[in-house]
């Protein structure tokens, strides 16, 4: 199983994180699996959707931090809006968010943590932690593009 997790994934660490997932998973379903005609063919094809799913997540998670990425880093078109004016309307529009987003926002950019340091410090998943992540940023834009057009 690892073996596989590892060509789809290319990575030891998300290969054993897969890996592990998928017995979890299959614990839960292990009153079905007696009923199956091929149990090792739907661990198997477990372990596939997961490792999927997996790197759809990391492709979404980049394309988020990107997005991160700009709404701290863009220049505004106006010359005469200076670093400061742009730092504080961040900092306002960070302060504004739901406490739990803020903290996750300052644990990825401030402290400079990965979702996964993230996950085991607080307990949320990680699919959990990439999902307020997203609506943090989403709120973020909202807010800074609001102070914009005023």
């Amino acid at each position: 199983m690892r073996r596989m997790a590892e060509k789809i994934l290319c990575d030891d660490d998300l290969a054993n994180d897969a890996v592990q997932e998928t017995f979890v998973r299959l614990w839960r379903k292990r009153w079905r699996l007696g009923l199956m005609k091929d149990p090792q063919g739907f661990s198997m094809k477990t372990l596939r959707n997961l490792c999927i799913d997996m790197l759809r997540r990391d492709k979404n998670r980049q394309k988020n931090t990107g997005e991160a990425a700009e709404i701290y880093n863009n220049p505004y078109d106006d010359e005469s809006y200076d670093a400061e004016q742009r730092y504080r309307q961040v900092e306002q529009a960070v302060a504004s968010l739901p406490t739990q987003q803020r903290q996750l926002i300052e644990m990825k950019y401030v402290k400079q943590m990965t979702v996964h340091e993230i996950s085991k410090q607080t307990g949320l998943s990680e699919t959990n932690i990439t999902t307020m992540l997203s609506r943090g940023y989403a709120a973020l834009r909202s807010e800074i593009s609001k102070h914009q057009s005023v």
